[in-house]
Formats: structure tokens, C-alpha cells, sequence
């Protein structure tokens, strides 16, 4: 069997219909050999950084749960590291596939172009940030290192890599008849026992919480721990990379905890419960905000993907899936008595700030555009959020939508529109996008793309002509400034349709407008320098706090 066509297949069983990339030379043979298959959706981007965030948007909403790239050796796969740095941080499953040199060129010894100190230079890079990677340069073992990246990418939801070189596309394989499965061992004792430990410390709370982490996603735990939360009749917050994992209109939500930076109704809740379960995260500066010390093993109680922490106590192998099953099961057998959820309001949840309606013809500020775009999807519940690091991604804290996607650890630029277009391709829902004018001139041109694809998001530019988030921890900075672009003019260029919003009417008038279109639609948002959302203006009064008295 040809390596392409066994490639080929084994993607296609777990799902993938979507492959995003950019050609080059030493990928054009596994080109044509994609094109010539026919069943893939091949979504060509301009950019090998926009391709990551693509494939990673759609690994994190697309219903194969998986997000594969393909690009050229060198020039295309190392331009590609940062995405997916992303992913193996925020472990969101890609299968990377680069081209590479021929056998025959190796065995030539002589340098080829993109090549940057030995053959293997890429390799080594992409071993950092993924989970496996291999070169398939031997017909005997290429189908095993295939079948052992996609298995890994699904089960452990990291990054995978998987280097073709050129001569080995249609070659003949070797493919096993006995398939060698990734070992993810599961101690059943320890799992049991965790399971019975937080039972036991959930039967003896008052004020027991939980708060979502990012992983009850990636393990498609969400009806679980949903169910879970209902049986136990407890509180919910999320943390700001799982923000979206728990519906934020769930009765039992109460907000996304960031410590001090949170609303006061709701850091009293997570402050003061006498036992925080926090499922599927680990705790981090921006995962549960500066203050996380707040929490302590006296009361926090921490399910990740295969371990579960409880005060000096560590359970191994304890896959978090297994974890929340057995807790379910106790607690339909009566381990824990139910709770009385305690009394809150939806606006507890959200900065006071954002709760005030905006006069219609006063200038639009940050706060204001979190209130109307609250107001446009509580009629548009199913509506996704896609947002970018900056204070894209503070303000997303206040905003009420089901889901929200965004780099919320490790905090790269330039995410949110090629990511949306793989969200809106692989998952079929139309997303509403958050990013600023610095983020939109990395990756934003991408969006060029959109009609080819038959995508319409919504993106909302917040302009304020710099970096303000950077600009936050330093007000008198010179070196934040952006070179400000006409971006309702450019929407208009490529395909769709440019709105300047100076007003709170204006804005809600563009995204009624935005709405109906059928084309994907670019809102100007122009922001007075220095007006941040609530969310980061607390976030970094706090963090200069922290790093002052350390």
C-alpha cells in the first residue's frame, strides 16, 4: 500500500475532512497525491502561522476532534512552531505533516535549500513541542509511526509530527497486520480511591465549588461534568482557558475566577468555599488569575488528565474521564448529600462596569461594546466566540456566550481569525471574533480567504493604534504604537463588508447589519487610548502588585 494512500486513510477513519496548509516544493508530491485522492478539504491559507491557528481552531470545535496541517520543510514547518507551541501548551490535538527531503538526498551529503543546520534540524525543533514525531524515511516502520502520531494526538490532545520526505509519498508500505496501541495504563485502585477521597471531602463541605478547566473540553467531558453539577446542586466557575467549557447561562454557573481581578460576588463564592474541585487544569498565573494562592491544599482538590492531587496525596494513571465517572456514579449512589446551591444573579458574574447601558450617541469605549455584544447573543446562544490574546481576551471574561475560544495560557497574538475560519469550516457554527489592530496585522489578512470558504464571521477590531494591553503595565510607554490600517475599507477589498463603529448604536446597528449578511463582515471599533476593559485594568493592578512585593 502506498504511504499517501495509508495516511490518507488512517485520517479519514478518525474524522478528519478538513486538511489546512500551504504548498512548497518538498510537500508537492504529497500535494498531489491529496488532490488526486479527492475526499479531503484542502483550505489553503497565505501564511504558515495562520495555517497552526487554523488547524488548531478546528482540533478545538470541529467534530473529529483533531486539526491536521500540511506544509513544506524548512521554511513552511518552521514558520509554523509558534501555533503550535499553542496547542501543545493549551494540549489541543494537531497531526503536523511536513514535507522533507529525499532518501537520495540524504544519502548525497550535499545541502538543500530550507535546510538549516543537518536534515534533522526540524525534527529536533518540532520534538519540543509535540507529543511524538517521526521522520517517515523507512517503508517497514512509516504505517507504525502513522498510526502510533494519530493515536497519540487523539488520546493525549497534544501536537503530533509526522515528516514525509518526498520520494516516500507513493511509496510502498509495510503495514502491519497487528496494531501496536499507545499504552495510556489506568491504575482502576487509584482511580477508586481519588474517586472515594473527594467524595468523601464533597460529603463533609458546605460550601463546596468547582471550577471547569480547559481538559473538560479537549475530553469532551462537558455533559458529564454539566450532570455532575446538577447532582451535587454546586456552583460552577471556569478558569480563562476553560472559559466556555460550562455554559454561562446555566444556572449553576457563576463566572470565570480570576482572583482579585474576579467580581466581588464571585470571589467570595471560590474564596470562601471550604472545598474547590477544579476538573481539568492545572493551576497557573493566568489559569486562575495572580492570585491563585487563594487556593490551598487545605481546600483545593485537583482532577487533571491522568493525576489527581489532593493535598500531599497523588494519584496516578487516573485518567480524568475515569475520574468524573466514578464520581457520578457516588454520587447517584447517595456518597454525597445534595447541596443548597447558594443565592446569585447572573450579573454577579460580570464586571458592575459592563452592566450599565450605554447612552447610543456617546463615544464607544470597551465596556460598551462587552454590554451590546451581550445583548446580541443572548438572542444567538449558540453563536461561538473566538478571541485573541490582548484585551480581547479580558473583555471576553464579561461576555456571555456558551463558547469561547481563545489562547488564555499561553497568551500568543494573532490567533483569533484564522483560527475562526477553521472553527466555521470544521465545525459548521458562524463565529463572532474579538481581536485588536495589533493581533489583526499579524494574522488578519487571512480573512482575505473567507468567501472562498463560504465562511461569514463577524470580526470586531478593537483599534486603539498600539499594543494596549503592553500599554497597560506601562501607561508612558513610547514603543507600543501600531501603524493604524483602514480596516472597514480593506473588509470591502477582499471579499466583505467594512462597518466603523464610533457609538454604541452604531455598533449594535453594524452587527444586526453584520448578522444578515451573507458575506463575512469586519467592525472598526476606534478606542480612546488607555480605555481597557474592567477584567485587565484589575488584572494588571494586581500582577504590578505581585511582582512589587516579590
Amino acid at each position: 500500500m502506498k504511504l499517501s494512500a495509508f495516511l490518507f486513510d488512517a485520517l479519514w477513519e478518525r474524522g478528519v475532512r478538513e486538511i489546512f496548509g500551504i504548498p512548497g516544493d518538498f510537500v508537492l508530491n504529497l500535494y498531489e497525491a491529496l488532490e488526486d485522492d479527492g475526499r479531503f478539504r484542502l483550505v489553503r491559507l497565505s501564511h504558515e502561522p495562520g495555517v497552526g491557528f487554523a488547524a488548531d481552531g478546528a482540533a478545538r470545535m470541529g467534530g473529529s476532534g483533531l486539526g491536521v496541517c500540511c506544509v513544506t520543510y524548512g521554511a513552511g514547518g518552521l514558520n509554523m512552531i509558534n501555533p503550535v507551541a499553542c496547542a501543545y501548551a493549551e494540549e489541543s490535538p494537531l497531526v503536523v505533516i511536513t514535507g522533507g527531503p529525499g532518501r537520495a538526498e540524504r544519502a548525497a551529503d550535499i545541502h538543500v535549500h530550507h535546510e538549516v543546520k543537518t536534515f534533522e534540524s526540524q525534527l529536533k525543533v518540532y520534538q519540543e513541542v509535540t507529543e511524538y514525531a517521526a521522520i517517515l524515511d523507512d517503508p517497514r516502520t512509516a504505517a507504525s509511526h502513522i498510526r502510533k502520531a494519530i493515536e497519540v494526538a487523539t488520546k493525549a490532545k497534544r501536537p503530533v509530527y509526522l515528516e514525509i520526505p518526498r520520494d516516500m509519498v507513493h511509496a510502498d508500505i509495510a503495514v502491519p497486520g497487528v496494531v501496536d496501541h499507545v499504552a495510556m495504563p489506568v491504575d482502576g485502585v487509584a482511580v477508586e480511591e481519588a474517586a472515594q477521597e473527594i467524595l468523601a471531602r464533597l460529603q463533609t463541605a458546605s460550601r463546596a465549588v468547582i471550577i471547569a478547566g480547559v481538559e473538560v473540553h479537549r475530553f469532551r467531558l462537558q455533559p458529564q461534568v454539566i450532570a455532575l453539577a446538577e447532582r451535587l446542586n454546586v456552583p460552577v466557575a471556569s478558569s480563562l482557558l476553560g472559559r466556555g467549557v460550562f455554559p454561562t447561562r446555566h444556572p449553576n454557573f457563576i463566572g470565570t475566577y480570576l482572583g482579585v481581578v474576579s467580581p466581588a460576588p464571585l470571589r467570595e463564592m471560590v474564596e470562601r468555599a471550604d472545598c474547590v474541585l477544579l476538573l481539568g487544569e492545572l493551576v497557573s498565573d493566568t489559569g486562575l488569575g495572580v492570585s491563585a494562592g487563594c487556593l490551598s491544599e487545605t481546600n483545593l482538590l485537583i482532577a487533571v488528565a491522568r493525576d489527581v492531587f489532593i493535598g500531599r496525596h497523588r494519584y496516578q494513571h487516573t485518567p480524568l474521564e475515569h475520574v468524573v465517572a466514578r464520581l457520578l456514579a457516588g454520587v447517584d449512589a447517595g456518597a454525597v448529600t445534595r447541596k443548597a446551591m447558594p443565592p446569585h444573579a447572573p450579573s454577579d458574574q460580570l464586571s458592575p462596569e459592563v452592566l450599565d447601558r450605554p447612552r447610543g450617541d456617546e463615544p464607544i469605549a470597551v465596556r460598551h461594546v462587552i454590554h451590546v455584544l451581550n445583548e446580541f447573543l443572548a438572542a444567538r446562544v449558540d453563536t461561538p466566540v473566538v478571541v485573541d490574546t490582548g484585551d480581547c481576551l479580558f473583555a471576553a471574561v464579561d461576555i456571555r456566550a456558551n463558547e469561547i475560544v481563545g489562547p488564555g495560557y499561553y497568551a500568543t497574538m494573532g490567533f483569533a481569525v484564522p483560527a475562526a475560519l477553521g472553527v466555521e469550516i470544521a465545525g459548521g457554527k458562524r463565529p463572532v471574533v474579538l481581536v485588536g489592530d495589533g493581533a489583526f496585522q499579524m494574522t488578519g489578512p487571512e480573512i482575505a480567504h473567507a468567501p472562498a470558504y463560504g465562511c461569514r464571521p463577524i470580526v470586531v477590531v478593537f483599534n486603539n493604534t498600539r499594543w494596549e494591553m503592553l500599554q497597560a503595565f506601562f501607561p508612558d510607554a513610547n514603543y507600543n504604537a501600531t501603524v493604524s490600517w483602514p480596516f472597514a475599507e480593506l473588509a470591502g477589498l477582499w471579499g466583505g463588508r467594512g462597518f466603523t463603529a464610533r457609538t454604541a448604536d452604531e455598533f449594535r446597528g453594524a452587527l444586526a447589519a453584520a448578522w444578515e449578511s451573507d458575506r463575512f463582515s469586519l467592525i472598526e471599533v476606534p478606542l480612546a487610548p488607555g480605555d481597557v476593559s474592567p477584567i485587565l485594568r484589575g488584572f494588571v493592578q494586581a500582577f504590578k502588585a505581585r511582582v512589587s512585593s516579590s
